[in-house]
């Protein structure tokens, strides 16, 4: 049986990463059972994972993007001259792409020692989701993707009484499960 945990994307992708952040430490501790590293992921990240993938694979290149914002100093204001830069992201070699992308086939197909449960998206979790952000949008930063991973986990705990615990870091969907009751664990804290 899969530890009581269920992992939104970011903390899915600790799995993927080389070298190993602390947090995939702190987060496989709380997983493993015996040689198996077990855990939930809703059906939302086990698409979003494939997502994120693609993109390092097609890679990006170097843009340039002109500063739109205002200076206002005083009663004076002005254009802003200054050009932006987001560096250019190397394309993921194919073999890499490939490995990587078997690897997250057997993690989901449940071979090796570390296998991910997908809990199936539901009706029950997307009318859960846009609940949420009716009620928390506004308040916190909570996006459809987070919203979709909470409500498979509300559904989860409801229809079938698995009592799990979300692992994330990111701080809107935290302020939302603590608003909700529901724990999380952060791996990203000491």
């Amino acid at each position: 049986m899969p530890a009581p945990f269920l992992l939104d994307t970011n903390n899915y992708c600790l799995f993927f990463q080389y070298p190993k952040p602390q947090s995939y430490f702190r987060l496989t501790q709380k997983i493993k059972a015996g040689a198996v590293i077990s855990f939930y992921i809703s059906e939302i990240t086990s698409m979003e994972i494939h997502s994120v993938l693609g993109k390092y694979r097609r890679g990006s290149s170097l843009q340039h993007q002109q500063c739109n914002r205002e200076i206002i100093v005083g009663n004076n204001t002005t254009q802003c001259s200054n050009t932006w830069i987001s560096p250019r992201r190397k394309k993921m070699r194919a073999k890499v792409f490939r490995n990587i992308r078997e690897m997250i086939l057997d993690i989901e197909a449940q071979k090796g020692d570390v296998q991910a449960t997908i809990l199936k998206l539901e009706y029950a979790s997307t009318e859960k989701a846009r609940e949420l952000l009716i009620k928390y949008a506004d308040r916190y930063n909570l996006g459809s993707h987070d919203a979709l991973i909470a409500g498979s986990l509300i559904v989860a705990r409801e229809t079938q009484g698995l009592d799990l615990t979300m692992a994330t870091s990111d701080r809107g969907l935290k302020a939302v499960l603590q608003e909700e009751s529901i724990p999380f664990f952060d791996p990203a804290i000491l």
